[in-house]
């Protein structure tokens, strides 16, 4: 009986060594405006916008970087750089990007959560935009 159980564990063992896995969506890096989901296009500086605490960026018909600030209307911002995470290094202060996921086990899960690149005890780190 011992061998009949054995025998499909280790077809089943040498099989998953065949397979190769595919890399997780996760994985995928985004270092561009190009990529970042939902940025709106052709917006304009000082119009209207509904502000949200996610998917805030938006590109005007030159392609430059603005944010729905949360007094409701569309302000210029930094450059918009792609995807990165929350307290990592970046590389240049000013430059804007989004965050793919906000939150922890405690906190709701949130995408889209801008970031800014910030000096902070000498270091530019990404760090959540300031409230206002």
């Amino acid at each position: 009986m011992r061998g009949i159980v054995v025998a499909p564990v280790i077809a089943c063992g040498l099989l998953g060594a065949m397979i190769p896995l595919a890399a997780p969506a996760s994985a995928t890096s985004c270092h561009s405006a190009s990529c970042v989901p939902n940025v709106a296009k052709n917006v304009v500086n000082g119009t209207p916008c509904t502000p949200s605490p996610s998917f805030v960026f938006g590109m005007d018909a030159q392609n430059g970087t603005l944010i729905c600030a949360a007094s409701g209307v569309w302000m210029s911002t930094g450059p918009l750089t792609g995807e990165a995470e929350n307290s990592l290094p970046c590389t240049t202060p000013g430059t804007t990007a989004q965050q793919r996921m906000a939150g922890d086990e405690w906190e709701v899960k949130v995408p889209g959560v801008p970031l800014l690149c910030s000096v902070a005890s000498g270091v530019p780190r990404w760090a959540h935009f300031p409230p206002g």
